[in-house]
């Protein structure tokens, strides 16, 4: 099974393309949030570079959200448009389920932050299972101070990754005392090859959608819409 993993829903744009459970390359950019002039020629030059066509692909994979709004709409537009292109469906991945299976713990919880701003942030609650990141809380909206309610009721130790880790280390610190830990930089960033992983075992279950049906998951109203209001 080949999947094309595309990721663009914060200021990373990526792109990898894995057979089963193997990588076989990534693109990946961090510098700045240009994905609609950046993330087609990373997948074309991507898939130049492996040799393949469109049509050696078995299932797009895709970050469906939450995230940055224009970042989602153009990986969603690009997702679409290959699977039309070759026949075949899109695997629909959880933005926070892909960020918290860059860290791989058995005996912790697993809980990825992306900042929102003013305060908000994007997480959920995962563990590892049987070798596969699995939902303990699916992803959500919240603000700091909630998290910091929900993550008491919790005696496990816990791993923190994201940029909201790193924004709001000292207040998870100060409340969870010694249950809180905290990823090396690294694994605070979203990655196509991570996607593509979590995308794999989705597909094996068959949790994948048509082109037409998909359609990325903001959980929060835009700022404009916010500001209309």
């Amino acid at each position: 099974m080949k999947i094309l993993s595309i990721e663009s829903a914060s200021v990373t744009a990526s792109c990898a393309v894995a057979e089963d459970e193997n990588i076989l390359g990534e693109y990946t950019l961090r510098h700045k949030k240009t994905h609609s002039e950046k993330l087609m020629p990373l997948v074309e030059e991507l898939m130049e570079e492996l040799k393949l066509k469109v049509s050696d692909i078995d299932f797009i994979a895709v970050s469906k959200g939450p995230g940055s709004y224009t970042g989602l709409r153009i990986g969603a537009a690009l997702a679409k448009s290959l699977a039309y292109a070759a026949g075949i469906e899109i695997v629909s991945v959880p933005t926070m389920k892909s960020l918290a299976a860059n860290v791989y713990h058995e005996s912790k919880l697993i809980v990825p932050i992306m900042d929102a701003r003013g305060g908000r942030v994007y997480t959920g609650i995962y563990r590892w299972d049987n070798n596969e990141c699995i939902e303990v809380v699916d992803q959500f909206p919240s603000n700091i101070d909630e998290l910091v309610e929900i993550l008491n009721g919790y005696e496990d130790p816990m791993i923190f990754n994201g940029d909201g880790s790193v924004i709001y280390r000292d207040r998870l610190e100060n409340s969870l005392n010694k249950k809180a830990y905290f990823a090396p930089e690294v694994f605070n960033y979203l990655k196509a090859s991570t996607l593509a992983s979590v995308a794999y075992k989705m597909a094996c279950r068959g949790d994948t959608v048509t082109a037409e049906a998909f359609k990325p998951q903001y959980l929060r109203l835009s700022q404009a819409e916010r500001n209309k209001k």
